[in-house]
């Protein structure tokens, strides 16, 4: 029996070794002018769909400071969904005008006084508009099968 292992593992050890078997890739290294390093490289960065991953991710941990009453978080998320979105708007200018409206020149606002009052009754009814404004930019911007609902799960291993 452990003649057979040990055949198996070596020849399973051979196998790989023939193939070349490797992770290392020279994707970006490898490209030869500056141009098309620049192609690849704003190609890797996407669009605003890229941005609003991070969005989505922020937001559980925003949702869950709100719920823990951390509001030192709950503003350090606020702030780095604004700057997703603002990041996410030079790559795709054409999202700008609902984010600025809908957000940025607004909602963004309210929910950072909210949280400023430490008031959870005002942090609520604020977190409620916020979450309404995000469906709303949604239906907007022509994807409102995203639909954004309060996380059931943390992402984070954080309070």
């Amino acid at each position: 029996m452990k003649i057979i292992l040990i055949i198996s593992i070596m020849f399973f050890c051979n196998l790989f070794a023939e193939n070349n078997y490797s992770t290392k890739s020279n994707w970006l290294l490898e490209t030869k002018t500056n141009e098309q390093k620049f192609k690849k490289i704003q190609k890797q960065f996407r669009g605003f769909d890229l941005a609003m991953v991070e969005v989505g991710y922020r937001f559980n941990s925003f949702y869950f400071a709100i719920k823990d009453k951390n509001y030192d978080l709950a503003h350090y998320q606020l702030d780095k969904i604004k700057k997703t979105i603002e990041n996410g708007i030079q790559r795709r200018p054409k999202r700008k005008n609902n984010s600025e409206v809908m957000f940025l020149n607004t909602q963004y606002r309210a929910m950072y006084k909210a949280l400023s009052t430490k008031n959870l009754q005002q942090i609520e009814k604020e977190y409620i508009n916020t979450k309404q404004l995000c469906n709303a930019c949604h239906i907007a911007e022509k994807v409102p099968f995203i639909h954004v609902i309060d996380p059931i799960y943390r992402w984070q291993p954080i309070q």
